[in-house]
């Protein structure tokens, strides 16, 4: 019996071929898996920040009058992991112009009800997945009202 020297050695790079080729489909597969896993906890997150949110903004909501300033803390179980901060200030409003037909009556009454200002909420929820900071942002406004203003100031 013969042996073909041509033929020698080539079942074993064909195994050894054939296990790389494996061992890349097995990595690929391993890291898609991985990214799948990573990107639906973020999505869990942003889901649950946006709750969050609208939490805060609703307990800001519910108070009757506002003072300018800063707040921020963190959330209790099973949130802890997120933070919130959030802005109360004043924005100034020009003045529109009035239309020169109005009746005067109508006019006065619109100029005694205009505000230069009205309230600025921006609320930040921050948290952390996997080492990266994730954080979501809104912006609410309020009626001129609803901001405190001390009497020293309003003059």
């Amino acid at each position: 019996m013969r042996r073909d020297i041509r033929k020698i050695g080539y079942i074993l790079f064909e195994a050894i071929f054939s296990m790389a080729i494996l061992s890349i489909a097995g990595l690929t597969f391993q890291s898609a898996l991985q990214q799948a896993i990573l990107t639906r906890g973020q999505a869990n997150d942003y889901t649950t920040a946006k709750f969050l949110l609208e939490k805060i903004n609703a307990d800001i909501e519910l108070q009757p009058q506002h003072v300018e300033g800063e707040k921020s803390g963190t959330f209790e179980e099973p949130y802890n992991r997120f933070s919130y901060q959030y802005k109360i200030s004043k924005v100034s409003i020009p003045k529109p112009e009035l239309p020169a037909k109005l009746p005067p009556q109508l006019r006065e009454n619109l100029e005694k009800m205009f505000r230069d200002y009205i309230t600025k909420v921006d609320i930040w929820i921050r948290w952390q997945r996997a080492g990266m900071k994730f954080e979501v942002h809104a912006q609410n406004f309020f009626q001129p009202e609803k901001l405190w203003i001390p009497e020293e100031s309003q003059q």
